[in-house]
C-alpha cells in the first residue's frame, strides 16, 4: 500500500500550512525590541508614537528550530498625509519522511495613523504549487478583493468599517494601551490569508517569570488569544511592561510552536540536514486490521486527552458513535451501501456549482470527466468512473503541496491526496453531480497506524457516499474515520479552515480496533 501511505504523508503538509497561516495572523505582532522584559513600571508606552522598526524571530517546534519571521515598519508621507506601510515574512523548512518542504508567506499592508486598514497584498507559497495572492483596497465602505489561484482571478467584497483593524494592530495596541491581569479585550481584524473578518479576544491572566530566546528570562505578562474564524486555537503572548512580545506559544500537533524575538543574525541561520521531521510523529498507531480497506465494518475505541472525542468526530450513516466516558467513545464505521434510486438531487448550490478551488467548468476538467463516463448514463457507475480515471491517471506524486485547486491538478496532473479529492470532486460537478470533500483519517497498512487524509463525497440516493481517488477501490470501506467536510464554497469558511479539526486532535487522540467485518460476499 505505497500510494495509501503517501497519500498520508501528503496530510503532513496540510497541517502545517494550516498551522502556518495562523502564525501569519500575528506576525505583525512582533515590531519590538531585541531586550528581555524588565520588572521596572513604565508609562512610556503609552506615549509612544509609531516608529520605523525592524524585527526579527525565529520559530521552533519545541527545541528544533524550523523557521523565522520578519517584520518591518515604516512611517511615510503619502499625498500629504501619513501612513503605515508594514511588512511580514515568513519561513518554514521541515521535513516529511525525509523530504524536505518549503513554505513562507509575505503580507505588506497600508494604514493611516489610526490603525484603519487602506490596503494590503498577501501571498501564501508551497511551492511547486502556484502561490496564492490576494490584494484588497478599502473603497466606499468595502474592502475590494482580488484574489488569484492558479492563474484564475477572482473579485469580492467585504462590507468594511473603519472599527475594522489591520493585522499589525495588535502590537500596537499594547503599546499604546497596555493591559493589566484580568483584562479582557475584543477587536476586529483583518485576516487576509482567509480574505475574512475575525473577532479577536484577550484575556491577561497574570505577570510569570518566561524563559526567552537562549539562557535569557524575564517577566511577562501571560495572554491568551482566541479569533472567531479559527475556533478552537488558541496562541499564548508574552507581552512586556513595555507592550513588546518576545514569545509566544500554541499547540502544534501535540507539541508546542514557539516564537522568540532574535537578532537578524541568529534569525537566519541556516536549517541544514537538522530540518524536523514531523511524519512519524503524527501517525495513530493501532493493531493491524487485515484488509482495511475492503471491510464492511468496524468497531473502534477513540479516546482524547483532554475532552470529549465526539466533538472531532461527524455523525451520519456510515458513523455512529456512543459514548463510554467523558473521554472515550465507541466509534462505528460502515461502509455505505451501493445506492439503486437516483431520484432528483435537492442539495444547495454550494455543492454544484464552480468554486475557487473546485473549477468545474475548467476545460480541462470537463474533458476528463467526459472522457471518463464515456457513455455511461448510471450516476454511481458514473461516479465510480471518475474515481478510477483520477486514480489512473493522477500519477505523478507531488507530497509538498498542500492544497492546490482543481483546475490546477488538472493542469499539472499531479499531486496527493487532496489533489486528487478537489479533482474528482470538480469532475463530479461537471457531470452535474453533487460533491464535497472530507477530511478525516485513514488507515495506513504499512504502519499499522491512522494519518490524516482527505477524500470526495459526491451525493446520490439522498444521502453522501464517500469516494477515495487516491485509493481507485469504488468506494471506501471502514479504514476512514471522517472529522469534517466542506463544499469548498467561495462563501464557505476558509479552505485550510476544514483541516483544523485534524491539527487539534493530532497528538491527542488514541485510537484502539475492537472489532472489524471482513469484505461481504456476493
Amino acid at each position: 500500500m505505497k500510494t495509501l501511505f503517501h497519500s498520508r504523508t501528503q496530510s503532513l503538509t496540510m497541517f502545517v500550512l494550516v498551522w502556518f497561516s495562523i502564525f501569519s495572523f500575528f506576525l505583525g505582532v512582533y515590531a519590538c525590541s531585541q531586550n528581555p522584559a524588565n520588572e521596572t513600571d513604565s508609562t512610556a508606552a503609552s506615549k509612544t508614537e509609531i516608529q520605523d522598526e525592524d524585527v526579527w524571530q525565529v520559530i521552533y517546534v519545541n527545541t528544533q528550530r524550523i523557521g523565522y519571521a520578519y517584520s518591518q515598519t515604516r512611517v511615510e508621507d503619502q499625498a500629504g498625509s501619513k501612513v503605515i506601510r508594514s511588512q511580514s515574512d515568513s519561513y518554514l523548512k521541515i521535513k516529511r519522511f525525509g523530504q524536505v518542504l518549503n513554505m513562507g508567506t509575505h503580507l505588506k499592508t497600508v494604514e493611516n495613523t489610526k490603525g484603519e486598514l487602506l490596503s494590503y497584498t498577501f501571498e501564501m507559497k508551497n511551492p511547486p504549487a502556484d502561490s496564492t495572492v490576494s490584494k484588497g483596497l478599502v473603497k466606499d465602505g468595502q474592502l475590494k478583493i482580488e484574489t488569484k489561484i492558479a492563474n484564475q482571478v477572482s473579485q469580492s467584497e467585504l462590507k468594511w468599517s473603519p472599527a475594522f483593524h489591520s493585522p499589525s494592530y495588535l502590537e500596537r495596541m499594547f503599546k499604546k494601551s497596555p493591559m493589566k491581569p484580568g483584562e479582557e479585550r475584543s477587536f476586529s481584524m483583518l485576516l487576509p490569508e482567509y480574505n475574512k473578518v475575525t473577532e479577536v479576544q484577550l484575556v491577561a491572566l497574570d505577570y510569570e517569570t518566561v524563559d526567552l530566546y537562549g539562557d535569557s528570562r524575564g517577566k511577562c505578562l501571560h495572554v491568551k488569544m482566541t479569533q472567531s474564524a479559527l475556533p478552537g486555537m488558541t496562541v499564548d503572548l508574552y507581552v512586556t511592561k513595555e507592550g513588546e512580545i518576545p514569545k509566544t506559544a500554541a499547540d502544534f500537533l501535540g507539541s508546542s510552536m514557539l516564537t522568540y524575538t532574535v537578532s537578524k543574525e541568529t534569525a537566519l541561520e541556516e536549517i541544514s540536514g537538522e530540518e524536523l521531521d514531523l511524519a512519524v510523529q503524527t501517525l495513530i498507531k493501532v493493531s493491524p486490521i487485515p484488509r482495511a480497506h475492503d471491510t464492511t465494518k468496524a468497531v473502534y475505541k477513540v479516546t482524547l486527552q483532554d475532552g470529549d472525542p465526539a466533538k472531532f468526530l461527524v455523525k451520519g450513516d456510515t458513523q455512529q458513535v456512543k459514548s463510554l466516558d467523558k473521554k472515550s467513545i465507541e466509534l462505528t464505521v460502515s461502509k455505505a451501501p451501493i445506492p439503486t434510486q437516483f431520484p432528483e438531487s435537492k442539495v444547495g448550490s454550494e455543492f454544484v456549482t464552480p468554486t475557487q478551488f473546485i473549477q468545474s467548468d475548467d476545460p480541462r476538467i470537463v474533458k476528463y470527466a467526459k472522457e471518463a463516463v464515456k457513455s455511461e448514463e448510471n450516476p454511481w457507475k458514473k461516479s465510480l468512473l471518475m474515481e478510477r480515471y483520477v486514480y489512473q491517471n493522477l500519477r505523478k506524486k507531488n507530497f509538498s503541496t498542500a492544497l492546490a485547486s482543481a483546475a490546477e491538478v488538472a493542469k499539472n496532473m499531479e499531486g496527493d491526496c487532496t489533489e486528487h479529492a478537489v479533482l474528482l470532486a470538480a469532475m463530479l460537478r461537471a457531470q452535474n453531480l453533487p460533491s464535497r470533500v472530507a477530511v478525516g483519517m485513514v488507515y495506513i497498512p504499512s504502519r499499522s497506524s491512522f494519518g490524516g487524509h482527505m477524500w470526495t463525497e459526491v451525493f446520490l440516493d439522498n444521502r453522501w457516499i464517500p469516494l477515495d481517488a487516491t485509493l481507485g477501490k469504488g468506494g471506501i470501506g471502514a479504514g476512514h474515520i471522517k472529522l469534517t467536510d466542506s463544499s469548498l464554497a467561495d462563501n464557505a469558511p476558509a479552505p485550510l479552515t476544514i483541516f483544523l479539526p485534524l491539527l487539534q486532535a493530532v497528538g491527542k487522540l488514541s485510537i484502539e480496533v475492537i472489532d472489524y467485518a471482513p469484505k461481504s460476499k456476493r
